[in-house]
């Protein structure tokens, strides 16, 4: 490490032999640590103007610092103009009132009188000084003069940052529940408040701001309708933000059974909007597929999330939960889903939008979710990941892995590489309740799954369960009892 050596002046008083020794340890001990200090001890020779000297280097360019060292003795010659220090202080007092560069004096307090008050010249009572007046604190006292020298502080200032992009969102200041899981967030870190509460407040207005995203189809938008669908859809992700944010929070710091109960409720209320609204006699049958892709992309977020939290038995629950939700096209009739209803198909996206641009896409789906996979927290690889458990705990009936698609930019998958161990297969035995690597691998066998993965759009994919880990656990545990 090459630093140029800065250069320092002490300015003290000859007190008493005991503080002169004091203050050239001091200038000994600076000048080993890579400090070019001048003293008069030693820098003064025989037959020099003492006055000259001081005004030198008080006033020489080449001085970083000047280090005025106080005592009862220094305070009262300099307030008293008495001396070689009242000439100094006549010299420095100056400066310090009229440089520019505050920096380059330094006091450092030696001694506090019999009430404890600071012994400084009057002209430096106002300046922040480096306190050496107790023996105990002197090696901090010390750390900080040098750092002070070398511009090291401790704390430096941090680099300046971009302000918060939602302040400045016109649509995140338009989502009241943007707040609202701020406050939930803040009461599940403190643990002051009530989770469940702040919870309910804010699926309030979280469901409140999802329903000012529906839209209708009409013969007029049919032309364009793929590009107001794509839009309303890409103005969701605020929303899917915020509502994965309050999950990441409750799953980090309340227990399954704390915060379990309600996300199935809120998820009750959010499948609804797949559907045609109470009251509006005439629907057109896409109309609702903004919700579609919304919904399937906030149940499959949220799988994830419980999975990069370890919590195993909360996707159990969320994958044998019945969710009773209101038929809304049946006037007063509730009726029962299973997970699979998240996940539904999106006619003006596969089928309408998909005949746009590229007309070997798959689906634009898929795409979209990977277009929007922008979350620090959450790789495209956590959702894939996520959809593979979906899938199995399906059967092959009802979820569609849509995310699959782009399977051979994945890889083996984190959970599946895992399962070659009986510990490591306990995460995926806990969410699919199976009890060993044998049933995982009948369950990859099994007739559906392999019907699935053989149909058309997975075979023009290039589709194979390698993600799975598929032929090491065939060959580990696949003859097994």
């Amino acid at each position: 490490m090459d630093v140029a050596a800065p250069k320092v002046f002490i300015s003290y008083s000859w007190s008493s032999d005991e503080h002169t020794a004091w203050v050239a340890d001091l200038g000994e001990r600076l000048m080993s640590d890579g400090i070019d200090v001048v003293l008069d001890q030693w820098s003064l020779e025989d037959g020099h103007d003492v006055n000259a000297f001081m005004e030198k280097m008080v006033s020489d360019p080449t001085i970083k610092r000047v280090v005025i060292i106080s005592d009862s003795v220094y305070a009262s010659k300099a307030d008293g103009r008495k001396g070689g220090v009242g000439i100094e202080t006549q010299i420095i007092s100056k400066e310090v009132y009229d440089s520019v560069d505050q920096n380059k004096f330094i006091p450092v307090l030696k001694e506090r009188d019999e009430k404890g008050t600071a012994c400084l010249p009057i002209y430096l009572k106002s300046r922040k000084y480096i306190d050496f007046s107790e023996a105990d604190q002197e090696a901090d006292a010390y750390d900080q003069l040098v750092r002070n020298i070398f511009e090291r502080p401790k704390r430096r200032k941090p680099v300046l940052g971009m302000p918060p992009a939602h302040l400045f969102d016109e649509t995140a200041n338009s989502v009241s529940s943007a707040q609202k899981a701020k406050r939930f967030r803040e009461i599940v870190s403190s643990g002051k408040g009530s989770p469940t509460l702040a919870f309910d407040d804010f699926t309030s207005d979280f469901i409140s701001n999802l329903e000012e995203l529906r839209i209708a189809h009409s013969h007029e938008k049919k032309e364009t309708w793929c590009d107001v669908i794509k839009g309303n859809i890409a103005s969701s992700i605020l929303h899917r933000d915020v509502f994965i944010d309050v999950i990441v929070a409750a799953s980090r710091s309340l227990s399954v059974e704390e915060f379990l109960p309600q996300l199935t409720q809120v998820l009750e209320k959010v499948l609804p909007l797949t559907e045609r609204p109470e009251g509006l006699n005439s629907s057109f049958e896409v109309s609702e597929d903004n919700f579609k892709f919304i919904v399937y992309e906030l149940f499959l977020y949220t799988v994830a999330t419980l999975i990069k939290a370890k919590k195993y038995d909360g996707v159990r629950v969320l994958l044998t939960h019945r969710y009773v939700a209101p038929r809304t096209y049946g006037g007063e009739y509730m009726e029962s889903h299973d997970f699979t209803d998240f996940n539904r198909h999106t006619r003006s996206l596969e089928e309408f939008c998909s005949q746009q641009g590229n007309s070997r896409r798959l689906s634009v789906m898929a795409d979209l979710l990977r277009e929007r996979a922008t979350r620090k927290d959450m790789r495209y690889s956590d959702l894939f990941q996520a959809e593979a458990i979906l899938c199995l705990a399906a059967n092959g009936y009802g979820w569609y892995p849509r995310s699959m698609i782009y399977s051979r930019n994945i890889g083996t998958l984190e959970l599946f590489l895992r399962a070659e161990t009986a510990e490591g297969f306990r995460p995926i035995g806990t969410m699919l309740a199976m009890k060993s690597q044998k049933e995982l691998v009948e369950r990859l066998e099994a007739e559906s799954v392999s019907k699935m993965f053989n149909s058309s759009d997975f075979f023009r994919a290039g589709i194979t369960l390698s993600p799975f880990n598929y032929s090491e656990l065939k060959r580990m545990w696949g003859d097994r009892a």
